[in-house]
């Protein structure tokens, strides 16, 4: 009774052998196929590397430009408000010292706020509070008001700010306005604030106008996130609340400037939000597929011109594989009817390669088993 034999080992022949009860098959290539491969091999794959880094770089180089794009015009634009808003701050903080407002006499007020208005045209109203949150004087012809409940004034009269702005809707101008106070004082006892009122669209024209390409814009917001300037005009006349939107509420988190990208109305944006000294911010962003536009372009000329050279250099290869492999397959033939006894077929060789010299020895062989065979036949017929 014979033995099992050990697990994982295959039947056995007669003489003992171990016999695979699955041949292996391995592909098998001919000459020409692995001399065609390995050429495509050598010609495309320095194509492909190339291609993939030069891609790569200038994602990296639009990248960058972007980047440096959006981060200029965000500095660039709060650096304009941030001028724009200082520029009307000492304006005001110059006309305070004048002898006619510290006055607090409505007469003479009123012919100064009325010559002030005329070398700040924008301001569309100037005028002075008292302490009781009524008119003293305006630079207009309507009557006096009351802004008792306006913050600006509480924030001067009982927060003893030195500087307040509020961004509300006027009261004569019926539309987003921003307004600035500064506190007007005699003998350094406080007796009265001092604002000017001037609508938003007029002062962010800088902001609503931006743009870049098609989906490019600017907007503005104020410290509570309030729009201040928008390309879309009911946001503006709204005052619409934009601390939702990803980047204000990034910048309202920690007051830095962020660049990110995110959805908006279904589209991937890249955007950038920048503060200025007053705590707004200014957020430019633009459609990430017209930011990146340029690379698919290039990425589609790359793809076509890589196709075309991997084209071109099959045929190469396809060609060099057949010029390689021809004497080659030559000599295999002569060597078969060598081997079959076809002796009377001269080797022909041309050139001066290793293939030639190998043609040169089979046509020795050949000579030699030729001669060789006629001795045979001489010998035999003796």
């Amino acid at each position: 009774m014979s033995e099992p034999s050990p697990a994982g080992s295959g039947p056995t022949s007669n003489d003992g052998s171990t016999v695979d009860p699955q041949p292996r098959r391995w592909l098998k290539l001919g000459l020409l196929a692995k001399t065609t491969l390995a050429l495509l091999v050598v010609g495309i794959f320095p194509l492909l590397v190339f291609g993939l880094f030069t891609l790569a770089d200038q994602r990296a180089g639009i990248d960058r430009m972007t980047d440096k794009a959006m981060q200029g015009t965000a500095e660039q634009i709060s650096d304009r408000v941030d001028e724009w808003f200082d520029k009307n701050v000492r304006a005001l903080r110059t006309a305070v010292n004048m002898p006619a407002l510290t006055s607090m006499q409505r007469a003479d007020q009123t012919l100064a706020l009325q010559g002030f208005k005329q070398a700040y045209p924008w301001m569309y109203l100037i005028h002075s509070i008292g302490l009781d949150g009524k008119n003293v004087a305006r630079s207009d012809d309507q009557p006096l008001a009351d802004y008792s409940d306006r913050q600006y004034l509480k924030d001067i009269r009982d927060g003893g700010k030195d500087l307040a702005w509020l961004t509300a809707i006027g009261k004569t101008s019926g539309k987003p306005a921003l307004n600035i106070a500064v506190p007007i004082r005699a003998h350094g006892v406080l007796v009265g604030v001092l604002a000017a009122a001037m609508t938003i669209e007029e002062t962010s024209t800088i902001v609503a106008n931006w743009r870049s390409g098609q989906t490019g814009f600017a907007f503005l917001v104020d410290e509570n996130g309030k729009v201040l300037a928008h390309p879309r005009r009911d946001f503006v006349l709204t005052q619409k609340v934009l601390s939702a939107h990803p980047l204000v509420a990034a910048y309202q988190a920690d007051h830095k400037a962020h660049l990110q990208s995110f959805a908006d109305d279904g589209q991937d944006n890249l955007g950038y939000v920048h503060g200025n000294s007053l705590g707004w911010a200014v957020v430019v962003q633009q459609s990430r597929d017209e930011l990146f536009a340029p690379l698919h372009d290039l990425a589609t000329v790359a793809a076509l011109l890589l196709l075309g050279a991997i084209g071109l250099v099959a045929g190469i290869a396809i060609l060099a594989s057949r010029m390689l492999v021809r004497p080659i397959a030559a000599l295999t033939s002569a060597a078969d009817r060598m081997s079959l006894g076809d002796l009377e077929a001269p080797v022909v060789s041309q050139g001066n390669d290793e293939l030639t010299v190998l043609a040169r020895s089979l046509e020795r062989v050949r000579k030699s088993m030729s001669a060789a065979m006629k001795r045979i036949k001489l010998k035999s017929r003796s």
